[in-house]
């Protein structure tokens, strides 16, 4: 019986030796296709934003963001990185770990919620939005996705032609979604190849962003009329201070 022990922990120390293995080398070559194609990267993620995107996966206790890579003369707003986090169980379980590839794309509007997924995911962790299924008019976009919004306007108004032809060069089992003024897209852990892939849709997606958004959809203000702001070392004032004095 001590030889069966020893044996299945023998085999699981070298299957947690081969998933390392394979991905460092998964790393390594990301780093070198991001030389090649002139494209930074960055093994950590040093953004304080990531953990906040508004979506269900991010903020969870225990995650992590590494492997960012992003395009220097575009700036940091268009970028891609690996995101794993872990679901909470038992006490006395390991919690197992869900990886993603995610790339976020920066929206000029706050916009309703709306989810791009493909029509045979079928991964529990990609929550529906609860809205209702949005039809569209060309054949491909709709046997390959699922829309899902709780605003059937807005789906229309942001899934023109040209920025559904953008989601049609997806790598598979790619979901996007919306929400306020980012834009994420997220999948299974990608081969190096294909995060240079999502890469470049992400920015091609960035450039198809409706010109009309922003007007049917305005951004919200970055701070509140009453919030106090250090501003070149002092306090900024309340704009309400000294009124009926």
């Amino acid at each position: 019986m001590k030889w069966l022990v020893l044996a299945v922990v023998a085999i699981g120390i070298a299957r947690l030796a081969l998933r390392w293995r394979r991905g460092v080398d998964r790393d390594r070559r990301l780093m070198l296709l991001c030389q090649r194609a002139g494209l930074d990267f960055a093994p950590l993620d040093l953004s304080p934003d990531t953990a906040w995107l508004p979506f269900p996966m991010f903020g969870r206790p225990q995650h992590g963001t590494a492997n960012v890579v992003w395009d220097r003369r575009r700036g940091p707003e268009i970028r891609v990185f690996d995101y794993w986090y872990e679901d909470p169980t038992d006490e006395r379980a390991v919690p197992p770990k869900r990886r993603f590839t995610c790339a976020v794309v920066p929206l000029p509007a706050s916009v309703p919620r709306l989810r791009v997924a493909p029509r045979d995911l079928a991964d529990d962790t990609m929550a529906a939005v609860g809205g209702k299924e949005v039809r569209f008019e060309l054949e491909r976009f709709s046997r390959r996705f699922e829309v899902e919004s709780d605003d059937e306007r807005f789906a229309f108004s942001f899934l023109e032609q040209r920025m559904m032809e953008a989601l049609l060069a997806l790598p598979e089992d790619v979901t996007a979604e919306v929400n306020g003024d980012v834009l994420l897209l997220s999948a299974p852990l990608l081969p190096a190849e294909q995060v240079l892939v999502l890469f470049d849709t992400a920015v091609e997606l960035h450039e198809r962003i409706p010109r009309s958004l922003p007007s049917q959809y305005p951004p919200r203000p970055a701070q509140g009329p009453h919030e106090d702001r250090w501003l070149q070392g002092r306090w900024s004032a309340d704009p309400s201070e000294g009124v009926g004095a």
